[in-house]
């Protein structure tokens, strides 16, 4: 560990160098990544997988980009803000039925039971009716008064990401194309009213520079037409059993806002999933207060086939085309799609929606376990309903895919004005087939085979906020994990607090019980598998322009039949530095070690905007990283990372394809973005 002990003697005394030149300097950069980026780490699902959900990111800048009117949006869209539930939604709108419309979105510092700290979480996603310009709205004589300038907003962003070690794939020529890791993205409005947008993206390995590509024009709220979207999009129906976009949020810290999905409806494509979409055109009509919507789509995604029945044996999600096989499998089935609902919609206490659709592939599925997908003609009917009956929110789905229904019913009840409470059941029988759906459930987005119980609430009180819940699930059928049912529970405790101004500490729990199949006495055997996680956070605000936050978390992973007790740990220390205007800084510390990858402990750290990743830390060793954005010029930012992992006790790291000859893993990223 001596190697390990210099090399963070070294990274503490760079930041302390840094915090020498700098403690007293203030800065003005424009804080919006940083809002966005404390809204992600709040509201990060609790995954045990390393999975990139850039979507989820792209959600909430979405959301920051086209803020939601204090004066005029409804109550469902107002719940559409991170970390805002219900009960902080009927604070602002009984304040606006008692003094009328907000004069100005700082109005939220004196709404009656709201916060300071909740009103500075909500401004930087609304505006108040004067600001928000819609070019439906102006005159057309004053509209051509307006500088161009200002009916743009362009949004172009390019990032190549590099791992510094070669890895085996690279040296034995398994991969076709280079080690760059490529993305751009174009994005071209006028107003909140048009959009086209172009995404290219060319994965580590991969030969063409633009192995996928994404389209797509929108127009919104022209007349009768709400949304046309043509090119590339997605769509998100009722709680998501059988349309909804690639990720949704899920189980996090906050115990309320992830439990009830917010439908966006139809939505042009900004992703890089390269088979969760659809290729087509899709148009939403408004009238009165129904909503009529159509879809079609053809498009083509990546399958293992049979070479003997042209069958599709699985669909591959990755996305990868690097190696022969990988390259022969890209988009080797297509699907057409065709679908259409009727939405109502009254404003004031309900919502409901009726949806229609069919998928047809140009290949059939083999079914190799009981309820695989069978078959290549698939048709779905769902409905799903909102209501708010005073204080209380009813919510839910029901869908048929011609064998089976699945159902999701969940309520929302704010008990007091520091009190709120949740609970939702869900029913996903192991009949029920998903092509495009996200619902919630224990394991993310499968919406099948899956049956549970949701109870949860957050309590405000002179201690601090505290976010509680417990969730009970069994799964009828086989799953990853076992061939037989399995069940299993969860509970998390998280409690945000400030002791003193200045500092903010964090303490969460979370235990997970759940049967999988284990080798007991040399023979397959479903034991009790028990998951535990402490994690006790400082965040010290230093001065404005500094933050350090310290993390310890604790992990324990146990079979009792199988006598097995993996523990692990981790500890870290982070810094963001805001020491000149235009200029952020993130670094980062981390030591960790677990007795296998079954205690890993997973970790969401700052990266590029755009990119979220969550990282699985496990084995003995150190992750760092630096990361700097600089605003140039007004329109103009410059991004760069650099991020190792360093485990000395090894010979190799990672396995197949991906194996790296020593024990440093380390990666360079640059992204430039262009905003006007």
């Amino acid at each position: 560990m001596n190697l390990i002990l210099k090399k963070n003697l070294f990274l503490l005394y760079m930041f302390s160098l840094v915090l020498f030149f700098s403690i007293e300097n203030f800065s003005q950069v424009d804080s919006s990544e940083i809002i966005i980026e404390d809204n992600v780490d709040d509201l990060l699902p609790d995954l045990d997988i390393e999975t990139d959900n850039s979507e989820l990111f792209n959600q909430i800048e979405e959301l920051y980009s086209s803020k939601i009117d204090l004066n005029s949006d409804d109550l469902e869209t107002l719940q559409s803000i991170p970390a805002i539930d219900l009960n902080t939604v009927n604070l602002i709108f009984n304040h606006r039925k008692k003094f009328g419309d907000f004069f100005s979105i700082n109005e939220l510092y004196s709404v009656q039971g709201l916060a300071k700290e909740q009103a500075d979480k909500i401004i930087p996603f609304v505006t108040i009716t004067q600001e928000k310009i819609n070019y439906n709205q102006i005159e057309f004589d004053e509209a051509s008064e307006l500088p161009l300038i200002k009916k743009i907003n362009l949004n172009y962003r390019s990032r190549v990401q590099n791992d510094l070690q070669d890895r085996a794939g690279f040296i034995d020529g398994d991969y076709a194309g280079s080690s760059y890791k490529i993305y751009n993205r174009f994005i071209f409005k006028v107003y909140d009213n048009y959009q086209a947008g172009f995404i290219s993206e060319k994965d580590a390995g991969e030969k063409s520079f633009n192995d996928f590509t994404s389209f797509h024009f929108a127009v919104r709220d022209l007349s009768l037409i709400k949304i046309l979207v043509a090119g590339d999009y997605n769509i998100e129906f009722g709680q998501g059993l059988v349309l909804w976009s690639p990720y949704g949020f899920s189980k996090s810290a906050d115990a309320i806002y992830p439990v009830k999905k917010k439908s966006r409806d139809i939505i042009p494509y900004t992703s890089t999933d390269e088979n969760k979409f659809f290729r087509g055109a899709a148009l939403s009509v408004t009238f009165s207060d129904f909503t009529l919507s159509g879809y079609f789509s053809k498009n083509k995604f990546d399958s293992n086939t049979d070479s003997l029945t042209n069958g599709i044996l699985s669909i591959s999600e990755t996305g990868l085309h690097r190696t022969q096989s990988e390259i022969e499998n890209r988009k080797a089935v297509e699907e057409t799609f065709i679908g259409g609902r009727v939405d109502y919609n009254s404003q004031e206490w309900i919502k409901a929606g009726l949806l229609f659709f069919n998928s047809k592939f140009s290949n059939h599925f083999i079914s190799e376990k009981p309820f695989d997908l069978e078959g290549n003609n698939f048709s779905y009917n769902s409905a799903y309903y909102n209501i708010y009956l005073e204080k209380i929110n009813l919510f839910g789905e029901w869908a048929y895919d011609g064998k089976a229904v699945a159902s999701l019913n969940g309520l929302e009840l704010p008990i007091s004005s520091s009190f709120s409470y949740v609970a939702l059941i869900r029913n996903y029988p192991s009949g029920f087939s998903n092509l495009h759906g996200f619902g919630f459930g224990e394991q993310s987005g499968s919406t099948k085979n899956e049956f549970g119980i949701y109870n949860g609430f957050r309590w405000k009180s002179f201690v601090g906020t505290l976010n509680f819940y417990y969730d009970q699930f069994k799964f009828p059928g086989a799953t990853f994990n076992s061939p037989l049912p399995t069940s299993g529970d969860e509970i998390l405790v998280d409690l945000d607090t400030k002791p003193l101004k200045g500092i903010q500490a964090k303490f969460r729990f979370k235990l997970e019980n759940k049967e999988v199949t284990e080798s007991i006495n040399f023979e397959d055997q479903i034991a009790k598998r028990l998951k535990q996680n402490i994690r006790v956070e400082l965040i010290y605000d230093i001065s404005k322009s500094l933050r350090i936050k310290n993390r310890f978390e604790l992990a324990d992973y146990s079979i009792k039949d199988a006598e097995i007790n993996d523990k692990g740990f981790l500890f870290y220390q982070e810094m963001r530095y805001l020491p000149i205007k235009n200029l952020t800084i993130y670094g980062r510390v981390a030591f960790f070690r677990t007795d296998s990858f079954n205690s890993a402990i997973y970790v969401y750290e700052n990266d590029l905007i755009g990119v979220f990743n969550n990282i699985a830390l496990f084995g003995e060793g150190i992750r760092w990283y630096f990361l700097a954005r600089y605003k140039i010029l007004d329109y103009l930012q410059l991004s760069f990372k650099y991020a190792e992992t360093y485990k000395p006790q090894e010979d190799a790291l990672s396995s197949g394809n991906s194996l790296i000859e020593g024990n440093i893993d380390n990666k360079l990223s640059i992204q430039i973005d262009v905003k006007f």
